[in-house]
Protein backbone atom coordinates (compact mmCIF):
# COMPACT_ATOMS: atom_id res chain seq x y z
CA UNK A 1 0.00 0.00 0.00
CA UNK A 2 2.82 2.31 0.99
CA UNK A 3 4.30 1.66 -2.70
CA UNK A 4 0.66 2.25 -4.35
CA UNK A 5 0.41 5.33 -2.60
CA UNK A 6 4.05 7.40 -2.68
CA UNK A 7 3.75 6.51 -6.47
CA UNK A 8 0.79 8.48 -6.31
CA UNK A 9 1.36 11.26 -4.68
CA UNK A 10 4.52 11.67 -6.32
CA UNK A 11 3.01 11.56 -9.86
CA UNK A 12 -0.35 11.83 -9.73
CA UNK A 13 -0.33 15.39 -11.85
CA UNK A 14 1.76 14.26 -14.54
CA UNK A 15 0.42 11.28 -15.02
CA UNK A 16 -3.31 13.19 -15.14
CA UNK A 17 -1.78 15.57 -17.99
CA UNK A 18 -0.67 12.49 -19.80
CA UNK A 19 -4.61 11.27 -19.64
CA UNK A 20 -4.18 8.16 -16.94
CA UNK A 21 -6.74 6.87 -14.78
CA UNK A 22 -7.36 8.74 -11.52
CA UNK A 23 -5.36 7.54 -8.77
CA UNK A 24 -6.31 7.52 -4.88
CA UNK A 25 -6.06 11.09 -4.74
CA UNK A 26 -8.19 11.91 -7.18
CA UNK A 27 -10.93 8.72 -5.73
CA UNK A 28 -10.81 10.07 -2.52
CA UNK A 29 -11.66 14.04 -3.63
CA UNK A 30 -14.80 12.16 -5.56
CA UNK A 31 -15.95 10.19 -2.69
CA UNK A 32 -14.87 13.02 -0.34
CA UNK A 33 -15.57 16.43 -1.71
CA UNK A 34 -12.22 16.87 -0.50
CA UNK A 35 -9.93 19.24 -2.40
CA UNK A 36 -6.95 18.22 -3.61
CA UNK A 37 -4.58 19.52 -1.15
CA UNK A 38 -6.93 17.94 2.21
CA UNK A 39 -6.65 15.06 -0.32
CA UNK A 40 -3.07 14.75 -0.40
CA UNK A 41 -2.92 15.12 3.43
CA UNK A 42 -5.29 12.47 3.27
CA UNK A 43 -3.26 9.86 1.36
CA UNK A 44 0.17 10.77 3.32
CA UNK A 45 -1.36 10.21 6.55
CA UNK A 46 -2.41 6.88 5.59
CA UNK A 47 0.94 6.12 4.23
CA UNK A 48 2.14 6.89 8.26
CA UNK A 49 -0.81 4.64 9.36
CA UNK A 50 0.78 1.67 7.26
CA UNK A 51 4.66 2.50 8.17
CA UNK A 52 2.69 1.94 12.22
CA UNK A 53 1.55 -1.46 11.02
CA UNK A 54 4.11 -2.97 8.92
CA UNK A 55 6.60 -1.66 11.63
CA UNK A 56 3.87 -3.33 14.11
CA UNK A 57 3.87 -6.25 12.08
CA UNK A 58 7.68 -6.79 11.95
CA UNK A 59 8.25 -7.57 15.60
CA UNK A 60 5.02 -9.80 15.87
CA UNK A 61 4.31 -13.27 15.17
CA UNK A 62 3.83 -13.51 11.75
CA UNK A 63 3.25 -16.88 9.61
CA UNK A 64 5.39 -15.08 6.72
CA UNK A 65 9.42 -15.55 6.87
CA UNK A 66 11.28 -12.61 8.23
CA UNK A 67 12.74 -12.67 4.30
CA UNK A 68 9.72 -11.94 3.07
CA UNK A 69 8.59 -9.38 5.47
CA UNK A 70 12.32 -7.09 5.06
CA UNK A 71 11.83 -7.51 1.17
CA UNK A 72 8.39 -5.99 1.73
CA UNK A 73 9.90 -3.51 3.67
CA UNK A 74 12.26 -2.30 1.97
CA UNK A 75 10.37 -2.12 -1.34
CA UNK A 76 7.83 0.34 0.62
CA UNK A 77 11.20 2.11 1.68
CA UNK A 78 12.62 2.35 -1.82
CA UNK A 79 9.30 3.79 -3.12
CA UNK A 80 8.89 6.99 -0.75
CA UNK A 81 12.57 7.15 -2.00
CA UNK A 82 11.62 7.48 -5.46
CA UNK A 83 8.67 9.44 -5.34
CA UNK A 84 9.30 11.90 -1.90
CA UNK A 85 9.99 14.80 -4.62
CA UNK A 86 7.78 13.99 -7.05
CA UNK A 87 8.00 11.33 -10.27
CA UNK A 88 11.41 10.06 -9.79
CA UNK A 89 11.20 7.41 -12.22
CA UNK A 90 8.67 9.18 -14.86
CA UNK A 91 10.48 12.53 -15.35
CA UNK A 92 13.88 11.80 -15.81
CA UNK A 93 15.71 15.28 -14.02
CA UNK A 94 18.40 13.27 -12.49
CA UNK A 95 18.26 14.00 -8.80
CA UNK A 96 16.01 10.44 -7.92
CA UNK A 97 19.23 8.87 -9.90
CA UNK A 98 21.72 10.29 -8.49
CA UNK A 99 19.81 9.65 -4.90
CA UNK A 100 19.31 6.53 -5.54
CA UNK A 101 23.20 6.25 -7.01
CA UNK A 102 24.21 7.33 -3.84
CA UNK A 103 22.04 5.39 -1.71
CA UNK A 104 22.72 1.87 -3.53
CA UNK A 105 25.87 1.98 -5.31
CA UNK A 106 28.22 4.51 -4.39
CA UNK A 107 30.63 3.74 -1.54
CA UNK A 108 30.27 5.54 1.29
CA UNK A 109 33.91 7.63 1.67
CA UNK A 110 35.72 6.24 4.95
CA UNK A 111 37.85 8.68 6.34
CA UNK A 112 41.31 7.24 7.92
CA UNK A 113 40.34 9.13 11.15
CA UNK A 114 40.63 6.30 13.65
CA UNK A 115 39.03 8.34 16.25
CA UNK A 116 35.60 6.73 15.42
CA UNK A 117 36.30 3.25 15.70
CA UNK A 118 35.95 1.69 19.10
Amino acid sequence: MILRLSDDLGTSLDERKRGDVPKSIQCHMYESGASEEDARKHISYLIGETWKKLNEDRTAESPFPETFIGIATNLARMAQCMYQHGDGHGIEDGETKDRVLSLLVEPIPLDNDKRFLV
